[in-house]
């Protein structure tokens, strides 16, 4: 029973709090239910109390005054990031919006400081490669490395405005005093040991129990083989049962960890890995320097997330094809044309974690893109519709390149109809004028938190330096949707700019009459003049898209018809 003292709703706000609640409580639900798998339990409490204490905070001014300078400061965000072993920063104090949990080493603006321990001044943190957008809000940022006596990094001071250019020289030198001061001071070996302690058998909130175990899920793990040419491992899926030799299974998969011993009748739903010490990791990288081998990642990182009934799991790695690799897709895939760069180890995959199939429902990765460009390449509506908005120039140094020459049986900038979907299961039908389409409101909204996150190139290409083709995809998973946008962009120099924007939307609550999830799906092209005009080169494909004229759009519904494994999966999204 709640006792209210003093207290009164004004005229007509009651039902307007009861809906305000109600979407709080469910942003609450979206922070705590999915804890950083590669975090210590004691570390994900106090992130986690955090990220609700600032959900809370922001959430309720914001009802009581949605015009409050509060909701938009010059300075929105400033706080700690920790060291968490060798290769991640985990979330510590901090005063703003709820933000990322976990950054890696060497991605934004704060693992990139981190890693080569300077200060870093951003102006603009749009232009900034590899950008983490914890909160949208964000147009400059100023990260200060924290150092030890010895000069280790072990920690980092994140500030971030809502102007351009807000922070200056002066901003670096006062808060790189602080970071001293502060490294004086607090003993940061004790939130190393809090972050890596070995959770107590018996604590934590209960789970059920789990008759296999994914060893090392969530943790950046090194396969013991290489990976496929798309992107994949065998070694992904494979579930090993954990009894009381999980160390010894840990120990097979050539895993570094650190696991709980459990009598043999108990079974480890999962299982803790630990990252190596700084000394070790330390070591590693004198010994490669000494026998002059590169310091470079020399496998996929993965990582996987499951929210509201769905699966996101995603792979990174920036190494192209060999030649023999090269060989091996224009074989399979039939065609004599592949990208300059290509990057066949990022990939996404999404399927409904109750779906019994071993395909997911969707899925970007270098191989099914071209694939489906060389497809797209044989209908007519390419060559009716897709090849006249970008023509080759006709011109001596154009009619000497590779594609003037012969028939790659594909087009010559990869061009496609690619949407991610698995055409076995998955259908594309018009969106009726009924349904709802793409939930801008919610997309713009910047108070929820982002639970995953994903942004990768496909293939890049310069044409023989007369342009660029790139395809990329990005994601974001919230508590309440997700959102997806691949792009094609195409820059012919002096001539014209081709896009091809598919944007994917899904709000777990929405579905059909006939119960299906409602997957919206986007279609548009852009085409932008630029003739003579050099500074083009200069612009990135989101500025180049709001220049950009529509030529073409269309709207679709995903419909799971043809889906063999049925619809049992179905009501698993957003169950409570």
């Amino acid at each position: 029973m709640t006792e209210s003292v003093g207290a009164s709703t004004p005229t007509g706000g009651r039902s307007d709090k009861v809906t305000f609640y109600s979407r709080l409580v469910k942003e609450v639900q979206g922070i705590v239910e999915f804890p950083s798998k590669r975090l210590a339990p004691a570390a994900n409490a106090i992130i986690n109390l955090s990220n609700v204490a600032a959900s809370l905070f922001y959430g309720l001014n914001r009802h009581a005054n949605p015009e409050a300078v509060l909701q938009s400061p010059p300075v929105n965000w400033l706080g700690f990031y920790l060291m968490h072993g060798p290769e991640l920063l985990a979330l510590g104090p901090f005063q703003g919006r709820p933000a990322c949990t976990e950054i890696k080493m060497g991605r934004g603006v704060c693992g990139t400081a981190a890693q080569q321990a300077k200060t870093l001044v951003v102006s603009d943190v749009h232009e900034f490669p590899g950008h983490i957008a914890c909160d949208s809000a964000s147009n400059s940022e100023i990260v200060v490395p924290i150092k030890s006596a010895t000069g280790e990094v072990v920690g980092i001071i994140d500030v971030d405005s809502t102007q351009l250019n807000f922070f200056d020289d002066v901003d670096a030198q006062g808060l790189q005093e602080v970071a001293e001061i502060v490294a004086r001071h607090v003993d940061f070996s004790v939130f190393h040991q809090f972050c890596t302690q070995t959770p107590l058998a018996g604590t934590g909130p209960s789970a059920p129990e789990k008759p296999t175990a994914n060893v090392g899920a969530g943790s950046e793990t090194q396969p013991s083989v290489l990976p496929s040419n798309d992107g994949t491992d065998k070694n992904i899926k494979d579930k090993v049962c954990l009894t009381g030799s999980a160390v010894a299974a840990l120990c097979a998969s050539g895993l570094a960890a650190k696991a709980v011993t459990l009598p043999p009748s108990c079974k480890l739903s999962a299982a803790t890995i630990m990252p190596l010490s700084n000394h070790a990791v330390q070591g590693q990288r004198e010994a490669s320097l000494e026998e002059g081998r590169p310091l470079v990642q020399a496998s996929p990182r993965r990582w996987s997330v499951d929210i509201s009934g769905w699966e996101f799991e995603a792979t990174d790695f920036t190494r192209i094809l060999t030649q023999e690799e090269l060989k091996q897709y224009e074989e399979e895939l039939g065609i004599g044309s592949i990208p300059e760069l290509q990057f066949p180890f990022n990939t996404l995959h999404i399927t409904p974690v109750a779906r019994h199939g071993k395909v997911p429902l969707l899925s970007f990765s270098l191989k099914d893109l071209l694939r489906a460009a060389a497809a797209y390449y044989k209908t007519e509506s390419y060559r009716e519709t897709t090849v006249p908005q970008l023509v080759i120039p006709v011109s001596e140094t154009w009619k000497r390149t590779p594609y003037a020459v012969f028939d790659a049986k594909v087009d010559w900038a990869w061009r496609n109809d690619f949407f991610g979907f698995d055409k076995s299961s998955c259908t594309l039908k018009p969106l009726e004028p009924t349904m709802p389409g793409l939930n801008w409101d919610l997309l713009r909204d910047r108070t929820l938190p982002i639970l995953f996150f994903h942004n990768f190139d496909m293939l890049e290409d310069d044409l023989h330096d007369h342009g660029v083709v790139k395809s990329s995809v990005r994601i974001r998973a919230m508590p309440t949707a997700f959102f997806i946008l691949h792009r094609h962009f195409i820059r012919i120099d002096h001539y014209r700019i081709w896009i091809r924007d598919v944007r994917i939307f899904h709000q777990y609550e929405v579905r059909r009459e006939n119960g299906e999830p409602h997957i919206v799906v986007r279609e548009e092209v852009r085409l932008l003049d630029i003739n003579n005009d050099v500074q083009w080169s200069e612009k990135d494909s989101d500025e180049c898209a709001q220049l950009a004229k529509l030529e073409s759009e269309q709207e679709y519904y995903v419909s799971f018809d043809r889906d063999s494994a049925g619809r049992g999966w179905w009501n698993t999204i957003n169950a409570s």
